[in-house]
């Protein structure tokens, strides 16, 4: 089931990163201006927010293997569709519909990987969506390549026919192996939806120790929401900064730094790269440095690489501001998210959740308003304003909260125990080896023993030897035995 989990998180991110690598075509095409391009990517944040709450349902009632199997064909089917649009009203059509596949295929992948890591109880979520941002990357390469050779039609055509045969294939395998998924009973549905989280807790998965429960906080906040919705904040602002650079990174790069197609395509491609590196390293980062360090580390320079990305007065400097935030923002939602986790459970995560996409829902409209007033240099500017926002209240938060109620003091139990265990383990085997070796030992020389004895019996029946010399050898051979047996057991 990982892999099929990893194959979904990959068609969605190969699937995003074609498109966000074919924007500034498909703009330039129907003659946009930023703001009419803001307007029409703030579709695909309604209809993602739309499908979400549906599909985690159906998720719940009909399991997400099979969900994931339906949506994730179909979000790939859908990625054509922009590229067909003849105005701004048939854009905005076809990207809601690209929308809800969007939210319908995220929410179900997601949903696969919380279950798979709940089976083999091992974090996998953080390696599960550094699968999707090297899908984004190999996408948006592949889009950047393409771009100056072919049409976005032919490009997001073909991107979308060999992802249905990779569905169509795995579906396959699913099935060979596992047999049809089926649908589950009352009682597995129930147990599976009161453990599945809220739709927009479905974007990342934090693994939390589940036993870890939040100590109350001193001071001036009676409960713990305002300091969810903080961290919710955090969230928004990283996650408007992500949105940000995935749908104008490539337009900024083709119109005021005058890239061609594939250079304009290897920003986002550099930025999901560097993502996928941060999300494999994160878990261990964040329990060697602590959750305020990560944060405002990652954001601070986030914030560096967002102005380098805005303001850069080359195409290298530029580039190298998207491996900034990239490697800044890998960690920061989780963490928060996380964070939110520890503090009040499951609630907490969908509180949080349900803040922080604000962020990814009302940045594309609003980096298009803006740069239709002072163009888009400016307007991506302020998304670095935006991501130092995020390192102050991370600041605030660890100043209301205590150590025992952070991430990376969760983790730390988990590696801790992970020790642990592992030490029982080879305890264990050393103490079976011993064991075994103490056994063949005794068996070894007490058929020695008895072989000596039987030729010392021969011996003197032979009269090779006397009777006195015949008891004196099997005296010798009694007193080697128990030697040979304490010389094993140490």
């Amino acid at each position: 089931m990982f892999f099929a989990a990893s194959i979904f998180f990959a068609l969605n991110g190969i699937t995003f990163g074609s498109w966000a690598a074919r924007v500034p075509d498909i703009a330039r095409d129907l003659q946009l201006t930023p703001a009419t391009l803001g307007a029409a990517l703030f579709c695909i944040s309604l209809g993602a927010l739309a499908s979400m709450q549906v599909t985690g349902c159906l998720c719940a009632r009909f399991g997400s293997r099979r969900v994931g199997q339906v949506t994730v064909p179909c979000f790939a089917a859908t990625l054509p569709l922009p590229a067909l649009a003849g105005n701004l009203t048939e854009l905005c059509c076809a990207l809601l519909v690209f929308g809800l596949a969007s939210g319908s295929a995220n929410v179900a992948a997601n949903s696969l990987g919380v279950e798979v890591e709940a089976r083999a109880k091992r974090p996998m979520m953080s390696s599960l969506h550094a699968v999707f941002s090297l899908g984004g990357l190999v996408g948006s390469a592949v889009g950047g390549v393409l771009a100056g050779l072919f049409p976005a039609m032919l490009h997001l055509s073909s991107v979308a026919g060999v992802s249905l045969l990779v569905c169509a294939w795995l579906t396959r395998v699913i099935d060979k192996v596992t047999g049809p998924a089926r649908e589950p009973s009352s009682r597995r549905r129930r147990a599976r939806h009161s453990k599945t989280r809220p739709a927009g807790s479905q974007l990342i998965s934090v693994n939390l120790l589940p036993e870890q429960t939040a100590p109350s906080i001193p001071g001036r906040f009676s409960s713990h929401t305002a300091v969810i919705i903080t961290l919710g904040g955090i969230a928004a602002c990283t996650a408007f900064a992500e949105g940000a650079l995935g749908d104008w990174g490539a337009l900024h790069l083709r119109e005021n730094l005058h890239a061609s197609p594939g250079l304009a395509a290897a920003g986002y491609a550099l930025f999901s790269l560097a993502m996928a590196t941060g999300r494999v390293a994160g878990h261990r980062l964040v329990a060697r440095l602590g959750d305020t360090r990560m944060l405002l580390g990652g954001t601070l320079l986030a914030a560096g690489g967002t102005l380098a990305v805005s303001f850069g007065a080359g195409l290298p400097i530029a580039l190298s501001g998207f491996l900034m935030v990239g490697l800044g923002l890998a960690n920061v939602f989780p963490l928060a998210i996380g964070r939110a986790g520890v503090l009040n459970g499951a609630k907490g995560v969908g509180l949080a959740a349900t803040v922080g996409y604000v962020g990814p829902l009302a940045g594309p409209p609003l980096i298009g308003l803006v740069a239709g007033q002072v163009g888009l240099r400016t307007a991506l500017s302020g998304v670095g304003v935006l991501v130092l926002l995020a390192s102050v209240l991370s600041v605030a938060v660890a100043a209301e909260t205590p150590r025992a109620t952070s991430v990376a003091a969760a983790w730390r139990v988990r590696y801790a125990r992970a020790r642990d265990r592992a030490a029982g383990a080879r305890t264990q085997v050393t103490a079976g080896r011993r064991a075994g070796l103490t056994r063949a030992t005794r068996n070894v020389t007490t058929r020695l023993s008895s072989t000596a004895t039987r030729i010392t019996d021969t011996a003197h029946t032979l009269g090779v030897v006397s009777r006195e010399q015949a008891a004196v050898l099997l005296t010798l051979s009694a007193q080697a035995q128990p030697s040979a047996n304490e010389s094993a057991n140490a």
